[in-house]
């Protein structure tokens, strides 16, 4: 498949990685501006695609399958990047509904439209759970999300999980079925990876998957990760858990979807990441990121050493911190979902993507750090509180 040659939907596409996959298609890869729709929830910001010409920049929302079915129409190619990556537990149920039944409204629109060849879904390395034993590299062919340990998800079989995406989606859940999902994000993405799975097995829908790490660098414009570089900014970790994560740069993430919509075979899946060495610690990891933004700001004192707490006393710092945001109604950018996903090292390895579709990363973490705070920088979000996308969601918090 040649994708300049093919007509592309991006779902999500004025988000963090949907503008730096639009950016790649149209400088890198050849592929006409005017050959891409880019489908966002109307409201949002686009000025992450300022500088590309010719977009077919449409409103609507993955949960409204009436818009969904209108943007998959003539397209050949779609890039399911639209999700909700928050940890905020008040953002459960239409997290669900967007991870979950947006998904599901994508997959049918493009079975349904007689022109779409392929979907790209973008997944997560959650979705693997943790790999065995801990602190190892997870691949996989080796990861088994449902018996591992520590058990990070709610449902204990595919079986489950889709069984219980299919009571929501048919109205059949009981009433707060919200209340039954534990990390909001893992159990979406991990529902969202099995309905994927399923739409290839039993309907014969060409799809690949990608499995992204934690990634920085520009037109991070709804401020996902970007925002860690605001918080060191404002020396806003006084100590950490001893956490681990699969870091790499965006424009690298960007083309392992390429790869993988180009060279992946149906159904295939592929975690995408950073160099093998940027596995980091989160200590590490805010260390990097307060040297980056020490040097950009000469004149700012930023803390560049983050102790490790005990689980114990971590768990009581968020139990009160997500307490203090639901009873202020302030943005809860740290919470005991986000800690208990966190709570192993989830270092993962590329070697099974290189050996498929080619994929190798080309830049470090360091540099992502500093393409993010340059472009933070210009746009002037340096100094944000909350995640934009957070904040769009507000009205949907329980």
């Amino acid at each position: 498949m040649n994708l300049a040659d093919e007509r592309v939907l991006i779902t999500g596409g004025n988000g963090f990685l949907g503008a730096n996959l639009a950016t790649l298609l149209v400088k890198a890869e050849g592929v006409p501006g005017e050959s891409i729709r880019v489908l966002y929830l109307e409201g949002g910001p686009t000025g992450a695609l300022r500088d590309l010409p010719g977009l077919e920049i449409v409103p609507g929302d993955v949960l409204n399958p009436e818009s969904v079915a209108a943007a998959c129409r003539d397209r050949t190619v779609v890039f399911l990047t639209a999700g909700v990556t928050s940890f905020d537990p008040r953002l459960k149920r239409i997290q669900w509904l967007v991870n979950v039944e947006g998904t599901r409204n994508v997959l049918r629109a493009a079975a349904e439209s007689g022109s779409v060849k392929r979907v790209c879904y973008t997944s997560t390395v959650n979705v693997l759970g943790c790999p065995d034993p801990p602190g190892s590299l997870g691949i996989i062919s080796a990861c088994r999300p449902y018996t591992s340990r520590p058990r990070v998800f709610s449902f204990p079989s595919p079986g489950e999980t889709l069984a219980f995406a299919d009571a929501v989606h048919e109205g059949r859940a009981p009433q707060g079925w919200e209340q039954k999902i534990g990390i909001g994000y893992f159990d979406s993405k991990l529902a969202g990876q099995e309905l994927v799975d399923r739409a290839v097995r039993e309907e014969g829908l060409d799809a690949v998957s990608v499995l992204p790490g934690t990634f920085f660098g520009p037109r991070d414009l709804l401020i996902g990760p970007s925002m860690y570089i605001a918080q060191v900014r404002k020396n806003a970790f006084p100590a950490v858990s001893r956490t681990g994560l699969p870091l790499g740069h965006v424009e690298d993430v960007a083309r392992g979807h390429v790869l993988a919509a180009v060279r992946g075979r149906p159904g295939g899946r592929y975690i995408v990441t950073g160099k093998p060495q940027d596995n980091r610690y989160l200590d590490d990891m805010l260390g990097i990121i307060a040297e980056v933004v020490q040097r950009k700001e000469p004149h700012r004192r930023v803390r560049s050493r983050f102790p490790i707490l005990p689980g114990p006393l971590i768990k009581a710092a968020t139990f009160l911190a997500e307490t203090f945001a639901i009873v202020r109604g302030t943005p809860c950018l740290i919470s005991r979902d986000a800690v208990r996903g966190g709570s192993f090292p989830s270092f993962y390895s590329n070697e099974e993507t290189e050996r498929e579709i080619g994929y190798v990363p080309r830049k470090s973490f360091r540099e992502a750090v500093e393409d993010a705070w340059e472009y933070m920088s210009r746009a002037g979000l340096l100094d944000r509180t909350e995640r934009e996308m957070d904040k769009s969601l507000r009205p949907h918090r329980t």
